[in-house]
């Protein structure tokens, strides 16, 4: 196989992850930001549907019943599921839904969630419900811009795509591996580290003892063109990698090549 052609697939898969990585940082971004433009008190709603709602309570209260709601429309209706305590300031955190009805017209309309029979030092919770008229006008109050332009939870988008994130990337390691092993059929290798000392640098790359690299051994260094800058000594072998020491004066860095022959 063509070192060069398999060479040309690892960039254009390289290329194609780091698109789909900018494109999964630009989702999550979305999702959180949307998260934080989203008031907790706030509701969006089309007639005939329902959210899931909750809220803490100041007092403590033993049972959902203890817990009453006043709504500016009887089109709008709340049911308490449960009470638990709160993960974040352990108050009382009581869940529900609420469900408008299918009669209910567009408008906003408030709901106050309060203590029966209790009179408590904080102001009760007072939530804004926001009627739409249709799903268009719904669509316009998301927060995300992904779902509100392609109607797509951008977390899900999120676990769609990074499936093909981790492909990606499993494909440019093999194609990688791949490359070095047509280079050492070649008695090259690429270097992949390179630390720059007093003396000059300390590069490591693929190359060991079952392709004939033994301690001492010399070596051509070249850069990423194939144009040869300098040589390498192996001070240290392996039976697939080695260590070595490039003259004071010569730069190198990861991606240059070291070549058991010399270049023509």
């Amino acid at each position: 196989m063509d070192i060069e052609k398999v060479r040309q697939w690892r960039s254009t898969t390289g290329k194609a992850a780091s698109v789909l990585c900018v494109v999964l940082s630009l989702l999550i971004i979305d999702a959180l930001v949307a998260g934080f433009r989203q008031p907790i008190n706030v509701f969006d709603l089309l007639p005939g549907t329902s959210a899931e709602i909750n809220g803490l309570m100041a007092e403590k209260v033993e049972s959902t019943r203890e817990i009453t709601y006043t709504s500016t429309s009887n089109l709008i209706q709340l049911s308490i599921d449960s009470i638990q305590k709160g993960h974040w300031f352990g108050d009382n955190m009581w869940q529900g839904r609420l469900t408008t009805s299918p009669r209910i017209r567009r408008g906003e309309y408030r709901l106050v969630v309060d203590i029966k029979g209790k009179k408590i030092q904080k102001p009760p919770l007072v939530f804004l419900i926001r009627v739409h008229k249709d799903y268009e006008s719904y669509r316009q109050s998301f927060k995300s811009l992904m779902k509100r332009y392609f109607n797509i939870s951008p977390w899900v988008a999120v676990v769609s795509l990074s499936p093909l994130v981790v492909l990606a990337f499993g494909c440019i390691f093999l194609l990688s591996r791949k490359i070095e092993y047509l280079m050492a059929e070649q008695g090259k290798a690429e270097v992949y580290k390179a630390i720059k000392g007093e003396g000059g640098y300390e590069i490591a790359f693929g190359l060991g003892t079952r392709h004939g690299i033994q301690a001492n051994t010399c070596l051509a260094l070249l850069n990423e063109k194939g144009k040869p800058v300098g040589t390498v000594m192996v001070h240290k072998v392996s039976e697939t990698d080695s260590l070595a020491t490039v003259g004071y004066g010569c730069t190198v860095k990861p991606g240059y090549i070291v070549s058991l022959q010399e270049p023509e």
